[in-house]
């Protein structure tokens, strides 16, 4: 059996090898404002914007949410390339309040983000089929404290994790392999960790991959659960605390292909899975 396990993931690295560089032209480092040509938006007709026109300055893409967020049915703003199969994301990101350090709203952070490609517009709108993942960094709650969320949404059903996070410029990596996503952070001064992952076998080959940024959820819950109302017409008040600074996204594909054993630090005992583990924590 083991024989078997090995060949078959020889095999998958050498598929992934054949596909290596295919994603790394997608890679921003943002050093002139032509890059944002390479990035949709996703703005659905009838829906009010979520967020000011992402911009480049100064080398970093800026990204300055209304007050909007993630959360079943609500939309907020996306940048996004389509990926087709297996990849690593990585970002390195910096979120900071207008008047702060940190916004001083609720769940005001900003992150990679990726979705199910889906035509969505006012007019034809359906409830419950919203199925995408984020890793953001910025405030959850109490608002003000520096914390990572994580969402995962199946069919606009949302469940999220708060953790603690530093403060400060911070990489933020997502890797797909399959259906297991794992998501690691790297913060000043520290190596690569995994601080989560999810096993999402409902997503597509095609997903939509890149960022986005919320902010100012206490401005939003009025609204809740009137998806169509904030959608279209946004939240009532606007408080929005948070302008996040990209200095760089890259993408890439994975050294290896799915495996049977999710998690990275599992017994070495196929090369495979040392190779896997050495990918995932290296630029």
């Amino acid at each position: 059996m083991l024989r078997t396990l090995g060949c078959a993931a020889a095999l998958l690295t050498i598929a992934q090898s054949a596909l290596a560089d295919d994603l790394k032209p997608l890679s921003n480092s943002f050093d002139s404002p032509a890059e944002l040509a390479g990035w949709s938006e996703h703005e659905p007709e009838g829906f009010s914007p979520k967020w000011e026109d992402p911009r480049i300055e100064e080398g970093r893409l800026v990204l300055r949410p209304k007050s909007s967020g993630w959360f079943e049915d609500n939309q907020a703003g996306h940048l996004y390339k389509p990926v087709s199969g297996d990849f690593i994301a990585t970002t390195r990101i910096e979120v900071r309040g207008t008047e702060a350090d940190l916004p001083q709203t609720s769940f005001s952070l900003a992150g990679l983000f990726i979705r199910a490609p889906r035509a969505v517009s006012a007019a034809g709108w359906v409830p419950g089929q919203e199925n995408w993942l984020f890793f953001s960094v910025g405030t959850a709650a109490p608002a003000g404290e520096p914390h990572y969320e994580i969402k995962s949404t199946t069919n606009s059903l949302s469940t999220l994790k708060i953790l603690p996070s530093g403060t400060g410029p911070v990489d933020l990596r997502i890797a797909r392999h399959g259906e297991l996503f794992t998501l690691l952070v790297r913060e000043s001064g520290t190596d690569w960790r995994v601080i989560d992952q999810m096993i999402r076998p409902d997503l597509p080959q095609v997903l939509n991959v890149g960022l986005t940024a919320y902010a100012d959820y206490d401005s939003v819950a009025p609204t809740y659960p009137n998806y169509q109302l904030y959608n279209t017409q946004g939240a009532p008040t606007q408080n929005a605390d948070l302008i996040a600074y990209v200095d760089s996204f890259t993408l890439r594909r994975p050294a290896t292909g799915r495996l049977p054993i999710a998690n990275i630090d599992a017994p070495a005992f196929l090369d495979v899975i040392a190779e896997r583990r050495a990918d995932l924590l290296s630029d």
